[in-house]
């Protein structure tokens, strides 16, 4: 995960708080000192109390689960397994996502440096899409294995954050990535983090 704060960025993407909670259940808690040490200082590890109530019940999550949030603390995206392994693109593409475009509505949190940045992305984005493209035209199927291909900036419900729509056509609706807006869309799985 610290390759991707950092790569984010050395991207411009500042201000992105990141939080691992940890499991309640003693084998995790013992484990806790070792998982703080795995993860660098810009990244926090909360360390659940037995007595409360599950972290991960509360927030209809479970282990290895992505929840992004905007700046105003709203849930933009709930990547499960298996979008939320890091070696895919859409743990990276539901931040990007979720620090510029107002999925949920307009945040007062956003500075202006903020949005001077993002309409930048937003328009090399465009430049981006409107040059023709070289490479990979004669093995379409390229695109799914590791090569960044921005699709529509409006992902259609269910859909991966950056993936286009012709390759939507080609994934399954994931069980564990919920789009949000500004009331909860889609099941919600419950579960635990167990380590």
């Amino acid at each position: 995960m610290e390759d991707l704060r950092i790569k984010l960025e050395n991207q411009g993407y500042f201000n992105i708080s990141y939080i691992v909670v940890n499991h309640q259940g003693s084998p995790s808690q013992l484990k806790h000192a070792h998982l703080k040490k795995q993860v660098s200082d810009h990244i926090a590890v909360y360390r659940q109390e037995e007595h409360q109530t599950d972290v991960w019940t509360l927030l209809n999550g479970n282990k290895d689960d992505f929840l992004i949030y905007d700046r105003c603390g709203r849930l933009v995206y709930h990547l499960g397994l298996p979008y939320s392994f890091l070696t895919f693109p859409y743990v990276e593409e539901a931040i990007k996502i979720a620090y510029c475009e107002k999925r949920c509505g307009n945040c007062s949190l956003t500075s202006l440096e903020d949005e001077d940045f993002c309409k930048n992305v937003s328009s090399a984005t465009a430049s981006k899409t409107a040059e023709p493209s070289e490479t990979h035209n004669h093995h379409k199927h390229h695109d799914k294995h590791g090569h960044e291909r921005l699709g529509s900036s409006k992902p259609e419900e269910n859909q991966q954050p950056g993936v286009s729509d012709e390759e939507a056509g080609l994934l399954l609706p994931p069980a564990g990535l919920h789009q949000h807006h500004h009331k909860h869309k889609g099941q919600h799985r419950q579960g635990h983090l167990e380590s």
